[in-house]
């Protein structure tokens, strides 16, 4: 887990871990979903700590790759039934608490939960209403 501790934090992150994984993790999701090369190679600049995620919101680069996921995200959200986004918002959270211990606890990670499931990189994007 050393590569972990010394792996960079993102700037908007402000030194929070679990954030930081959390926002990698999403920009890994979105880079999957998005053709753009030139996006990938930002994203891979990002998440290696060689560019900062705050300078790259606006750039043109983002805009082009993200604006039409989000509209596609919004109306999806648009549509989901009160019930459905309170589930997401809890699914949401759950998620966000599971990497909150394992950064704070990387030891627990490592144990295999009840389900055999060992806890590393576990992959949300089936999970998520961006699709």
């Amino acid at each position: 887990m050393s590569g972990e501790q010394n792996e960079p934090t993102l700037d908007i992150a402000r030194g929070d871990v679990a954030l930081s994984k959390h926002l990698k993790n999403s920009l890994g999701i979105l880079k999957d979903k998005v053709d753009d090369p030139e996006f990938k190679r930002l994203v891979d600049d990002i998440t290696s700590g060689r560019r900062s995620l705050r300078d790259m919101m606006n750039t043109p680069v983002f805009a082009r790759a993200l604006d039409p996921l989000v509209e596609r995200g919004a109306e999806t959200y648009r549509d989901l039934s009160e019930e459905e986004r309170e589930q997401l918002a809890r699914q949401g959270e759950e998620q966000f608490e599971q990497l909150r211990q394992e950064t704070e606890n990387p030891s627990a990670a490592q144990r295999p939960d009840e389900d055999g499931d060992d806890g590393e990189d576990e992959d949300f994007s089936d999970r998520t209403w961006m699709r």
